[in-house]
């Protein structure tokens, strides 16, 4: 980067963005230019289609996320907005070639193959059951029944808790992208989270105080259980699986995710019903066709093969 960058264009930004955001700006520039060479200030057309190659072909690679490459690409086009806005006010020319530019919209139609099957999700629960891992077991139940995301999992508290008519668990999810929801845990669900509550003595719903609040996920910090630390857990058991041929790939829990709302749709539940249920506004319920044609032989009691059952730690 050159003085006239840091010292005429980047103060702008310093000035006006939130120190977090004003950090990934930096880094995206400082990746910008060890792409490119090229300062921003002095932008041709060739840097930023060399710049756009670099993040097409990391997504292509799998080594960027699609959205990681997308905002990188809005940051420099925004940059190069204000260079040139300031260059007009000098009468200097510029152009923004990065308008010119758009990383390609992924597909988001999954396939058969990026998604776990139902005896590798039998194999990843029995992985857990060996080594007495309750608290990998339920969340894994969680994502597998219910269609939860990870972050939903570990925000869960007993305030969040609540009893039906019939003493069936149901799950307060607090509003995430706008969409909040009470979720009703399936039988074999329900049983395991109740045993899991009385086993490390979490305080029922029943009993609580106005200001007494207990995660239901703990991490070994003793911390309310974060998103990383059960991405670890599963990468833990996926590994084991993938030496001992039990499973075939690595996976998310978001990968797992999909497959469980695959097995709500083969099982006969709308596409209304299940984006309710798992809290997806339905314009993102048609990435599920291609999973569900291409399984249309199974039959809706084939839903059964997903059953989670007791496991060793529970009494």
């Amino acid at each position: 980067m050159t003085d006239e960058f840091l010292y005429s264009i980047w103060t702008f930004f310093e000035a006006n963005l939130s120190k977090r955001t004003r950090k990934n700006y930096f880094q995206v520039v400082k990746n910008y230019v060890n792409v490119t060479n090229i300062s921003p200030e002095n932008l041709t057309n060739e840097a930023a289609l060399k710049y756009f190659n670099y993040l097409t072909n990391k997504v292509k690679n799998n080594e960027l996320s699609y959205n990681t490459a997308a905002m990188r690409l809005s940051v420099m086009r925004k940059l190069c907005d204000y260079i040139k806005y300031k260059k007009d006010l000098e009468k200097e020319p510029y152009i923004n070639y990065f308008k010119e530019y758009a990383i390609p919209e992924k597909d988001k139609t999954l396939k058969e193959e990026d998604i776990p099957t139902d005896k590798e999700l039998d194999n990843l629960l029995l992985l857990a059951s060996e080594v007495n891992d309750s608290l990998f077991y339920i969340v894994l139940s969680l994502v597998i029944k219910c269609g939860l995301r990870t972050s939903e999992i570990c925000q869960l508290t007993n305030k969040s808790i609540y009893l039906d008519k019939d003493n069936t668990i149901c799950l307060k999810i607090d509003k995430q992208k706008k969409v909040g929801r009470l979720i009703k845990l399936p039988k074999d669900v329900d049983f395991l989270f109740k045993n899991y509550l009385q086993i490390h003595n979490i305080k029922q719903y029943s009993d609580l105080q106005p200001d007494d609040v207990q995660y239901i996920f703990m991490n070994k910090r003793n911390t309310n259980l974060k998103v990383r630390d059960a991405e670890r857990l599963l990468k833990k058991y996926i590994r084991k699986g993938v030496d001992d041929k039990r499973i075939s790939k690595e996976y998310t829990l978001q990968d797992i995710r999909h497959s469980a709302i695959k097995y709500m749709l083969l099982g006969g539940a709308g596409q209304d019903s299940v984006a309710d249920y798992c809290g997806i506004t339905e314009r993102w319920m048609t990435r599920y066709n291609r999973v569900v044609n291409e399984s249309s032989s199974l039959l809706a009691a084939d839903l059964s093969v997903i059953t989670i059952k007791p496991s060793s730690f529970l009494p």
